[in-house]
């Protein structure tokens, strides 16, 4: 199976996704982590997308390859990446369930960027965006809350978790969604 994940920072797409891996064994590829290496050799943050996005699908095709389960955690804000990640699935001969994060109130989420230690190519806190960036539409209300209506999801069924409820909420509804 492969779990292709979507929400904005601070909306609990990581959380979420360490659930869901612990629960079905599954293995986590998160961007965060593999544009943060990027970043940490030396690439700029603004030249470290392509490549990451390049590094994880290539490493959840080769774990879907060993018949591994994948939970594939990005915001997913571009046509090419969820139509990648359907098309590993279907390549991979494995089912393909897709899960957004959404926050009726971005503003909520703020909170939770503080609380986190971020990694170098993430949002720094609810006052700072990614280290040698700016925010992107002004202030962080407003680039989180654009970023969040430019999330890409497939034409049906996929489901949307509330991102201002309780984790363990979230991850129930989402067990229940992949059974």
């Amino acid at each position: 199976m492969l779990v292709q994940l979507s929400g904005v920072p601070g909306s609990g797409k990581s959380t979420l996704a360490r659930g869901i891996a612990a629960a079905t064994g599954a293995v986590v590829v998160d961007t965060d982590v593999l544009k943060s290496a990027l970043v940490g050799s030396g690439i700029a943050v603004a030249a470290a997308g392509r490549p990451t996005y390049a590094a994880a699908l290539a490493l959840s095709a080769d774990l879907l390859a060993q018949h591994r389960g994948v939970v594939l955690d990005s915001p997913c804000r571009y046509p090419e990446l969820l139509a990648a990640g359907q098309r590993l699935a279907r390549d991979a001969g494995v089912r393909y369930a897709f899960i957004e994060l959404w926050a009726s109130d971005t503003a909520a989420l703020l909170p939770r960027l503080d609380r986190r230690t971020p990694r170098a190519s993430q949002v720094a806190s609810s006052t700072a965006p990614v280290p040698g960036t700016a925010w992107e539409f002004g202030t962080p209300e407003r680039t989180l809350s654009t970023w969040q209506s430019q999330l890409v999801r497939p034409e049906q069924d996929w489901l949307r978790l509330d991102a201002e409820v309780s984790v363990e909420a979230n991850l129930a509804e989402a067990l229940t969604h992949l059974a």
